[in-house]
């Protein structure tokens, strides 16, 4: 019977330390989450200014900007126009429409320039 209880003992003061484990990790984990919240604040802000600077513009105005283009790009939407037809307005495609078709430059430009008379400056 003693070494029952020998064991119970042992398996009894483990689950206290892991007991002890765990509380300590929910309070890191509080204080984490609340330095994160912190960290994410500090960031909006931060954002917030680098675009009122990018802009050219106080950082209150900020609003004012943002609301007065949505509303247009809603009513430009409303009005009937795509998203594209939109782009092409402002003179600026998608990144699909931007990039070049480099796949038929032999046809459009015939051979690769080069210093040489031959066709193949490689070959003999």
């Amino acid at each position: 019977m003693k070494g029952c209880d020998f064991s119970m003992g042992i398996y009894t003061e483990k689950r206290d330390q892991l007991i002890e484990k765990i509380k300590g990790l929910e309070k890191r984990i509080a204080s984490d989450t609340a330095k994160k919240k912190t960290l994410g604040d500090k960031l909006k802000e931060v954002s917030r200014l680098a675009m009122a600077e990018k802009y050219n513009c106080k950082p209150r105005e900020l609003n004012e900007i943002i609301t007065s283009e949505h509303s247009l790009l809603q009513k430009l939407r409303a009005s009937g126009l795509s998203d594209d037809e939109l782009l092409k307005l402002v003179g600026s495609g998608n990144a699909k429409n931007e990039k070049s078709n480099t796949s038929d430059l032999a046809a459009d430009f015939g051979q690769q320039m080069s210093f040489s008379e031959k066709a193949n400056p490689y070959e003999d």
